[in-house]
């Protein structure tokens, strides 16, 4: 990849979700038949929003016959990474502590949720 991974909007995002979670190279008209399973999507914007992604360095365009096929060039995983270190910086100054504290204060996160992360942090500090 050229460039550094960087934040696309929502809409770029739903495409990449659309490609992460499916096999792929993916066709257009694949992608356009799964997102449409949410909302209609016009085959011009989604050609738009896919070339986007393409000059960003996010997918990977290639004609296969007459269908045009995408393949991710940044893992889902990756762009988690990026996101969250931007989102926490973001909107808890990043303190992991203070995120966690605002999701149970507002009862965005249940005790369960919070047994999962405790499990994390111990499983992890094992492995370290």
């Amino acid at each position: 990849m050229k460039n550094k991974i960087t934040k696309i909007p929502d809409t770029e995002l739903e495409i990449m979700q659309v490609i992460w979670n499916n096999p792929t190279p993916i066709t257009t008209s694949e992608v356009k038949k799964i997102l449409e399973k949410e909302r209609p999507w016009s085959i011009g914007a989604l050609q738009t929003l896919l070339n986007r992604l393409i000059e960003r360095d996010f997918l990977k365009g290639e004609m296969q016959g007459k269908s045009k096929t995408y393949t991710p060039l940044v893992s889902e995983q990756d762009y988690l990474i990026v996101e969250s270190k931007s989102f926490l910086k973001r909107l808890s100054g990043n303190s992991i502590t203070h995120l966690v504290t605002s999701l149970y204060d507002a009862k965005s996160i249940s005790d369960e949720d919070l047994d999962e992360l405790n499990a994390f942090i111990e499983s992890t500090r094992k492995n370290d």
